[in-house]
């Protein structure tokens, strides 16, 4: 057996916020999926409240993490980014 620590080597981390939209109309929504029974209904149903209020566009492929606890796989999020101006994600159970 071997004893691992997941005590972090740095207490700061350097994450910074990203830009605030200055309008929601007409941007184009990706969504990811943690996977759990609930997110896939709650994702859709909020990003229609986005496409029939502020006339967004929602992209139609769906991303779904392959483990709901762990972040998404590496690539994910910035072939997200580049095909949309924001993401919606959610949690279901």
């Amino acid at each position: 057996m071997q004893l691992l620590d997941p005590t972090a080597t740095s207490p700061i981390q350097d994450n910074k916020l990203a830009p605030r939209l200055s309008s929601l109309s007409h941007r184009r929504i990706a969504l990811l999926s943690n996977g759990k029974a609930n997110a896939r209904p709650l994702l859709l149903k909020t990003a229609e409240l986005f496409r029939r209020n502020d006339r967004c566009e929602i992209l139609e492929d769906m991303v779904f993490k392959t483990n709901a606890s762990a972040p998404a796989e590496d690539g994910v999020l910035a072939e997200l980014a580049a095909r949309s101006d924001f993401l919606l994600t959610a949690n279901g159970d």
